[in-house]
Formats: C-alpha cells, sequence, structure tokens
C-alpha cells in the first residue's frame, strides 16, 4: 500500500513517463478526450497512472485486463495493445467522437458502458484495476472487491477519499429526489477493506487517519491498494 505524497510526486516528475508517453497519440489530446485533459493538467494523476496501469502499456506483459471507470486517453491504444481489454465505463465525461476516435486508433476492445455489478459473473481477468473510482465516486467498495476477488488474480485500486469533511448535493436519476451525499472519509475506506486485510500487500489501515496536504485542489487523499484474487 502507498499513500500518494508530495515526495512521491517529485520523484515521479523528475522522468513523468506517462507526460511523454501521451504525446505519441496527438490525435487523442486533451481536446478530445476528457480524461487525457485530466492527465495533461494534473501531475498526480500522472502518477498514479504510472503505478496502476505501467506493466501494461507494453505488450511483453500480456494478459488480460478489466479497467474500471479508467476512462479514455492517448494511452488507452496501449493498454488494449497484445491482450484482451475490457473497459467497464459509462463514459460519462467523453463523447462518441472521442470513443470512435480510440477505437480508430487501437486494437480491438471491449467497451461495456453499464455498471460494473451487472458484468458477466463468468469472466475471469487476470488483473483488474480502478482508477479513481472507489469511495469517493462509487461508494461500493467493500462490494466491488468482494466481486472482483473471484474474477481476477491481482486487484490494483487507487483509492480516493476525504478526511476533512466534504459533501456533495446531488439529484437522483431515477426519482424526483435532491439528496446530500457525505464523502467517505479514510476511517470507513479501511474499514471496507479489513475483511480483506490478508489479501492486501502491505496492509497498513494507519494510512488512512492522517489528512496530509493534498496533491489536489479538492483536498482528496489517494492510497494505492494491491488485493490478490482467487482467479
Amino acid at each position: 500500500m502507498e499513500r500518494i505524497s508530495p515526495a512521491a510526486l517529485a520523484k515521479y516528475l523528475q522522468a513523468d513517463p506517462i507526460g511523454s508517453a501521451s504525446l505519441s497519440l496527438p490525435a487523442l489530446n486533451g481536446k478530445v478526450l476528457t480524461s487525457q485533459r485530466w492527465l495533461d493538467e494534473i501531475p498526480a494523476k500522472r502518477l498514479i497512472f504510472h503505478r496502476l496501469y505501467a506493466d501494461f502499456l507494453s505488450t511483453e506483459s500480456a494478459g488480460s485486463l478489466l479497467d474500471v471507470g479508467g476512462g479514455l486517453s492517448a494511452l488507452t491504444p496501449a493498454l488494449a495493445a497484445g491482450r484482451r481489454y475490457v473497459l467497464a465505463d459509462p463514459l460519462h465525461h467523453e463523447s462518441e467522437a472521442g470513443l470512435a476516435a480510440v477505437r480508430q486508433a487501437a486494437d480491438a476492445f471491449d467497451h461495456r458502458g453499464g455498471d460494473w455489478f451487472d458484468l458477466d459473473p463468468d469472466e475471469r481477468f487476470d488483473v483488474i484495476v480502478a482508477n479513481d473510482l472507489f469511495p469517493n465516486v462509487d461508494q461500493r467498495l467493500g462490494l466491488f472487491v468482494e466481486w472482483a476477488i473471484p474474477r481476477a488474480r491481482r486487484i490494483l485500486l487507487s483509492l480516493t477519499y476525504h478526511n476533512a469533511p466534504r459533501w456533495y448535493r446531488v439529484k437522483r436519476v431515477d426519482a424526483e429526489e435532491h439528496l446530500t451525499v457525505l464523502s467517505v472519509d479514510g476511517q470507513r475506506t479501511a474499514a471496507m477493506l479489513a475483511p480483506h486485510a490478508d489479501r492486501i500487500d502491505g496492509w497498513d489501515p494507519s494510512l488512512f487517519d492522517a489528512n496530509p496536504p493534498s496533491l489536489f485542489p479538492n483536498g482528496r487523499q489517494v492510497v494505492l491498494a494491491e488485493i490478490r484474487g482467487d482467479a
């Protein structure tokens, strides 16, 4: 486990391999793809992307990959090259033109636009990655880990939470109801992972306790975790 820190970012930026790799496909730039714009503008996102996906940016590391909520970027073609790559993401931030541009530049890959929970229960993957999804965007972290363990050999997560109170006012899409949703904090994040502590590489719940200066404008904290699956 690792909490993303200013020191880790400074070390990463000495080479910034994700920033360099993103330049290889100018047709898939930040004007075309929202997720690519975020990578371009936020160095900490490039660090996290590198930590999670570096092993899959080369065809030398074959194997199937399920990318849950990972979005589209100039690096999607590299992730899809030479392996079975499934992107499970409704792509709320992207356009049909953006998806078409990525498909034109990439080997064939499978895009699933529905909820990850509804994927075929018999599918198995070498690795499942969920980047910047749990538990801040999708609070079903505990359910996701239980769902993913039988489906993959390895599960790689970037866990985003807020230790300073933060909330969102949202409207349900299936009813005329407005909700105020409190963002998940580190204590709740650790509690959702704790039942699987023996599967988590370097399990250290104390990483979730502190609220050091954040690398992000909204103050969020990020911890990376690798979980051993059963597939």
